[in-house]
């Protein structure tokens, strides 16, 4: 009966398991096969080893790129801290509690494609933001938002902030809602402030969400910028404003250097696995 059991078990694994494989497994050893090739995804891939990665490592692009992505990342402390308060707001039910609960959470539930072409409305030459900031009196400070590195990769950092609030809002109040409410009662019974309350007695008892929306929120910040940057800036100016996923993107469909883009991509993967762990490792020694 046992081992019958077994074999059943096997048997509804398997379509998992070949789910996994065909679409997680393969393609992820295909890109790694093909990094060490030169292949224009067409014809037959040439083993040239690290031919590759020497390259990427004098490409300026691929360093413009991969800086951007750090500038990115810049914001994670703002996207773990900002919506933790915000979710105790939400949580304590602050008059107009419902409103801004829908408000924050609406950038998570439409789809990014639509958030970047709001953000290219409102940051364009002649968008809302000029308008408003014309009608203020500071016609001085209105500009060409998007048509400069100084200024897109902000605009975009604002969009990416804005947009992930609603996620780590929504994983903030999950969290609060398994807190014992006797640890704030307690606290507001001894006269604490709410200040004192969120950080002395709810943030300590969320690390463990908040090892995630750090995660998460680096991971994205590396990994998942492509619609932004190219829904909003397509990269531009020049290549002033790409990312990695975008450089692979241009790499292998604008330019036919698959065996390069795939370079890209292994390296890419290498450094958000890396920091993910890493920030993993340090939160799991200070006792997250």
């Amino acid at each position: 009966m046992a081992n019958r059991d077994r074999l059943w078990g096997v048997v509804y694994v398997l379509p998992a398991l070949a789910l996994v494989l065909a679409f997680i497994a393969y393609p992820l050893a295909s890109v790694v096969y093909h990094a060490f090739t030169e292949w224009d995804g067409i014809a037959s891939p040439e083993w040239i080893g690290f031919a590759n990665f020497t390259e990427l490592i004098d490409d300026p692009i691929f360093r413009t790129s991969l800086r951007n992505n750090a500038l990115f990342a810049l914001s994670v402390p703002i996207q773990v801290v900002v919506p933790m308060v915000l979710a105790w707001l939400i949580h304590e039910r602050i008059p107009g509690w419902r409103f801004f609960r829908s408000t924050f959470f609406l950038p998570a539930v439409i789809s990014t494609v639509v958030v970047g072409l709001v953000a290219q409305v409102v940051f364009r030459l002649n968008g809302p933001l000029n308008s408003l900031l014309g009608s203020i009196g500071l016609s001085s400070l209105e500009q060409d938002w998007l048509g400069k590195a100084e200024t897109s990769i902000p605009a975009v950092l604002l969009v990416l902030v804005w947009a992930n609030f609603g996620y780590n809002t929504l994983i903030y109040l999950a969290g609060m809602s398994a807190l014992d409410p006797a640890l704030t009662e307690a606290a507001r019974m001894d006269g604490a402030r709410p200040t004192r309350i969120l950080f002395s007695i709810v943030a300590p008892n969320l690390k463990r969400v908040m090892e995630l929306v750090l995660v998460t929120s680096t991971v994205t910040a590396f990994a998942f910028m492509f619609a932004y940057i190219y829904v909003i800036t397509n990269g531009a100016p020049g290549f002033d404003a790409y990312v990695t996923e975008f450089m692979i993107y241009k790499e292998a469909f604008a330019l036919g250097n698959s065996g390069y883009a795939c370079a890209i991509g292994v390296v890419l993967t290498l450094i958000a696995a890396s920091i993910g762990a890493l920030q993993i490792r340090i939160l799991t020694r200070s006792g997250a």
